[in-house]
């Protein structure tokens, strides 16, 4: 693989935050910038092409699974690791390891955030009264 340069041009807080991840991390700022760059760029496009045929499909489900579907929630287990893991990042950084965690733990909430609002808007087109699934001010 070809290897481009590229010149960037950021403000002092951003950059410091590439410093103390790089150094927590114990990676090059160059290869932790990297890192991020690839991570946020595949997550996107893979949180598109897995949600976008999940989407669909919802199309098939009964009434009754798409309640089920618009009511889901993430396991408290994994809404507590998220937690620890933000609270630990604010603290201290992230292993490589950690941070995984992390995207994989986002990619989840994502997806859990779609197919709960697919399945909103699929039970309104529906005819259904979506009132009690909003969420109150």
């Amino acid at each position: 693989m070809a290897l481009q340069t590229l010149t960037l041009r950021l403000p002092d807080s951003i950059y410091q935050r590439l410093v103390d991840l790089a150094q927590k991390s114990d990676r090059p700022l160059e290869e932790e910038t990297v890192s991020l760059i690839n991570a946020a760029l595949m997550t996107e496009a893979e949180l598109f092409a897995d949600i976008s045929d999940r989407l669909n499909q919802l199309t098939l489900l009964t009434d009754e699974e798409l309640w089920s579907a618009a009511t889901s929630q993430a396991s408290e287990a994994d809404n507590d690791l998220m937690q620890e893991l933000l609270e630990k990042q604010q603290r201290q950084g992230l292993t490589l390891k950690e941070s995984e965690q992390v995207q994989v733990l986002s990619k989840h909430f994502n997806h859990i955030m779609m197919v709960r609002a697919k399945s909103v808007a699929l039970l309104a087109e529906r005819g259904h009264n979506i009132s009690t699934l909003a969420v109150a001010p």
